[in-house]
């Protein structure tokens, strides 16, 4: 029976039929008792601004793909940036229909194989844009709560540990890492009283297998810092990049509210970047595909302080509909073709500057 169960959640059609009934269930409760007042504001949107908010995401998976290109440059030259744009899409559609993001990474590795990388150099470049992407992500909204801690403390202090409490997740997967990779003391413990403990309270099946894939991610991220270390021009690059495009998805509510002639002045920008990374932050506990209906109630509630609560759920629904459902449907789209082109024979040969990499890794081991 749990067999079944969990064969049923990793199911996308299930996972897809979860976001719709959840989607149905929000628009439900939104345009129930306000539906007289979001509708017509609804029907007042911008063309102007809804193409630009549209506009504003393909440039963000625009910017995603560029990094990527920049990465899979480092050993294979050839990749292009349509290739890093179809890969960037590809992500965007599977993290949003797999519980907690985790088919994103899955997918990516398909169509880069389909790309001509082989998995053995894909595994080292999802890695460190995972690498560069969690430690950009953690000190810009690390720099957020600093900025607007005493303002959002005292005006959403119900919110304000689960904000909190995801920014310890999120910060805490890369401080693990990095703990793991540069601390022998840590990683001993680890792999031996650490397991132990999760072994007892049957939180781990398999001792020796749950060490060996230990081990077999922490050789690929042990191998990124080597590539941090030596494409240092490239991972500033990649930095500014990531800074950009979390300030262009952050800053979408506020374009949205100017697209639907919602009054919001350009002063509180700063403040509704900083609460489009909170709700990020709670979305950290949501396990549902996409954190559909979770993610929308969140929203409503923590705009609503900004905005009166038919102007927060209006936005909501834009804001929504252009990140989440958009991106669903174009990485459909993508994926499909993606899927349908013929593969590229992948280059098995190390250029010379993943060889040299290795060597240098080798050379700080022994």
């Amino acid at each position: 029976m749990k067999e079944k169960i969990k064969k049923l959640l990793k199911s996308t059609g299930f996972n897809i039929f979860l976001i719709v009934l959840f989607t149905c269930i929000v628009l439900y409760v939104s345009l129930s008792k306000r539906g007289d007042e979001i509708i017509p504001i609804l029907k007042n949107t911008s063309i102007i601004g809804l193409i630009g908010i549209i506009c504003l995401m393909i440039i963000d998976k625009m910017l995603l793909g560029y990094g990527l290109m920049l990465e899979c440059k480092q050993s294979h030259p050839k990749y292009t940036w349509w290739q890093g744009f179809v890969n960037a899409y590809v992500a965007g559609l599977f993290n949003n229909i797999t519980p907690g993001a985790s088919g994103g990474q899955v997918a990516q590795g398909y169509i880069f194989k389909k790309q001509g990388i082989p998995v053995s150099h894909s595994v080292g470049i999802l890695w460190l844009d995972f690498i560069v992407y969690q430690s950009t992500m953690t000190i810009y909204v690390l720099i957020l709560l600093i900025l607007r801690f005493n303002y959002f403390y005292s005006n959403y202090s119900e919110f304000f540990l689960v904000v909190l409490l995801g920014f310890a997740v999120s910060s805490g997967i890369i401080v693990f890492l990095w703990l793991l990779a540069k601390s022998p003391r840590f990683y001993n413990w680890l792999t031996t009283t650490g397991i132990n403990i999760g072994v007892k309270l049957h939180l781990i099946r398999d001792r020796e297998k749950t060490i060996e894939n230990l081990n077999q991610q922490l050789e690929a991220f042990s191998h990124e810092i080597v590539v941090l270390t030596l494409h240092k021009k490239m991972i500033v690059s990649l930095v500014i990049i990531t800074v950009i495009r979390l300030t262009i998805y952050y800053s979408i509510p506020f374009f949205c509210a100017k697209a639907l002639h919602i009054e919001v002045a350009s002063s509180q920008l700063l403040n509704i970047i900083a609460l489009s990374a909170f709700v990020s932050m709670i979305n950290a506990f949501l396990p549902m595909p996409g954190s559909s209906g979770g993610t929308e109630a969140v929203f409503v509630l923590m705009f609503s302080t900004i905005f009166d609560v038919v102007d927060a759920a209006s936005i909501m629904i834009l804001w929504r509909s252009v990140t989440f459902y958009l991106t669903l449907i174009i990485g459909t789209v993508v994926f499909l073709y993606a899927k349908t082109r013929p593969d590229i024979e992948g280059d098995t040969s190390i250029p010379r500057t993943y060889e040299t990499e290795v060597l240098i890794e080798e050379g700080i081991e022994k």
